[in-house]
């Protein structure tokens, strides 16, 4: 497809932007539409729900043998987590053993959903207009890699990405319920893993350009949250580094990801799914990619919001690359690069800036080849994560019910270690 088609289709877009409305009906038809997508991406998931992996082995079965207090302050993958302690809390002291896989997968779903809220039910001038709205929302659901899908476990880059659309909202346009709602996200997800600590000096940046009592608020919460994190994260990396964060690397990989998990804004390009050629045509396109960013963070340097969102991206991106296992990153570490890069994309698309018209086809056809890959492999990458035969939790609890010293496996139930002591 030619640059000058690819302007046509813009201008589509905005033909039929002009006939909607951002009001109340649209709103909701487009919350409806969302939670469509998500659960017809694996609808089994939902019909058999799971534990998945660290979700049952690790964060339920401590639940079920130990006490309130414990379950809070106990740091088990080198941070604290306190969305999984929360679910783990509900699953094991007031839900049968039978309902536990149906509470955090719905409860994943419900997390996936927050994201989603917060971009409908807000005004920013990243998606002001209602077809703006669209193609973000559809952006952030096909965009998402398929471990982070319809559960706990990885939840909490659910919330770094929760923590950077409250980051840029602007606080007077909240209602109160937002307000309120907002800070305790922003309690649970700097507390719940690094992905959310990472905003932090760009919020309190954003705190003060913003100047509203709301802001610095949010920004205290963020500070005061990310200094306990941190002291958390110091311990485990000094005094009990399990996971051998920074200390295990393969510099070229580390590189190559780099490149690949912040700014190709294709999760599925990783080395989890593809190989060979199908990785390095990855690779190339995210250092082209690079090049784009660097020209649009020079070309908005003197826009706070553009500022924000592209520096924000270069400081999660950087940090998650190597707090990442082996730093060799995974497809989940793709999702806050990709859908902060993939927001800037779309913004300049919508542009109405006449003076460069040039930017705007490479925007445009870069965000329709995004998307296009991203389609593909919304239902094709979840073979990698889901099969028929890997165990529901509903089996395998009727089989430690018949036999007590059974011990139910968990999603995806490769290893023997993977499976629920009760």
């Amino acid at each position: 497809m030619s640059l000058p088609p690819m302007l046509n289709f813009m201008k589509l877009f905005n033909a039929i932007n002009a006939k909607l409305k951002d009001d109340t009906r649209f709103r909701i038809i487009l919350l409806l539409c969302s939670i469509l997508l998500i659960s017809i991406r694996e609808p089994a998931l939902l019909l058999h729900p799971r534990l998945w992996a660290e979700e049952g082995c690790i964060f339920y079965q401590f639940a079920r043998h130990h006490s309130l207090h414990d379950i809070f302050i106990t740091a088990h993958v080198g941070y604290l987590t306190l969305f999984n302690s929360i679910v783990s809390t509900i699953q094991a002291k007031i839900f049968s053993v039978e309902n536990a896989a149906i509470v955090s997968t719905y409860m994943g779903f419900l997390i996936q959903l927050v994201a989603v809220y917060i971009v409908i039910f807000t005004k920013h001038k990243f998606w002001d207009k209602p077809v703006k709205k669209i193609i973000y929302i559809f952006s952030l659901i096909v965009v998402s890699a398929p471990e982070l899908w319809l559960n706990t476990t990885n939840s909490h880059f659910i919330f770094g990405l929760i923590t950077f659309l409250i980051m840029i909202v602007p606080a007077d346009e909240l209602s109160k319920f937002q307000k309120y709602f907002f800070r305790l996200l922003l309690v649970i997800g700097v507390l719940t893993g690094p992905a959310s600590l990472f905003f932090t000096p760009i919020f309190l940046f954003k705190a003060y350009k913003e100047k509203s009592k709301e802001k610095y608020i949010q920004a205290g919460i963020v500070t005061i949250c990310a200094c306990i994190q941190s002291i958390a994260i110091l311990y485990a990396i000094f005094f009990n580094n399990t996971y051998h964060r920074l200390s295990t690397h393969n510099y070229s990989k580390t590189i190559a990801h780099f490149f690949i998990d912040n700014f190709s804004m294709i999760p599925h390009v990783s080395v989890s799914y593809l190989d060979g050629v199908r990785f390095y045509v990855g690779l190339v396109f995210g250092v082209l990619m690079t090049l784009l960013y660097v020209y649009l963070l020079f070309k908005n340097r003197k826009d706070t919001d553009y500022l924000i969102s592209l520096i924000s991206l270069l400081i999660v991106g950087t940090f998650s690359t190597l707090g990442s296992l082996n730093m060799t990153g995974s497809p989940r570490y793709v999702y806050i690069p990709s859908s902060i890069f993939i927001l800037i994309i779309i913004s300049e698309s919508f542009k109405a800036d006449v003076l460069n018209v040039k930017l705007k086809q490479i925007t445009s056809l870069v965000l329709i080849l995004c998307l296009t890959a991203n389609i593909i492999y919304y239902w094709r990458s979840m073979r990698n994560v889901y099969k028929d035969t890997y165990p529901k939790w509903a089996d395998e609890v009727a089989k430690w019910r018949a036999d007590s010293t059974y011990a139910p496996m968990v999603h995806p139930g490769v290893d023997a270690g993977q499976c629920v002591k009760l």
